[in-house]
């Protein structure tokens, strides 16, 4: 089990993607906050709340995470989200969408993680 200290930095980032409409990149993360810290202070931070089912994260299509709040059914070490991912082709911001997608039991397959990414344009872009 993941045990996580509650610092001021990580107390910070977690109000952060409490209060986002959209999911953060690191370094989106690291420039909002108003806590000192570097950059791979955030990520080893991310990399704990994952790990402890606090927050999950999405690949964009340039390879950069993107990091939500879990909801509160998610579980330790969890990696299967079932829903979907949109990043604008504009404004590039990525968002978890409240869309429920059916996981298929892949037998004799052991899956460690799944992403859904879709790709367009956003409503505040159209």
């Amino acid at each position: 089990m993941t045990v996580i200290r509650k610092t001021q930095a990580q107390e910070a980032v977690l109000s952060l993607l409490e209060a986002a409409s959209t999911a953060l990149s690191a370094d989106e993360i690291l420039q909002q906050i108003d806590v000192s810290v570097n950059k791979t202070t955030v990520y080893r931070m991310l990399e704990r709340f994952v790990a402890a089912g606090k927050v999950h994260f999405v690949t964009d299509t340039d390879g950069k995470a993107h990091y939500a709040l879990c909801s509160s059914g998610c579980k330790q070490n969890h990696t299967l989200h079932n829903h979907l991912h949109f990043q604008c082709k504009v404004c590039n911001q990525v968002e978890c969408l409240p869309v429920k997608l059916e996981v298929p039991v892949l037998e004799n397959y052991e899956v460690h993680e799944m992403q859904f990414l879709t790709v367009g344009v956003c409503p505040k872009c159209k």
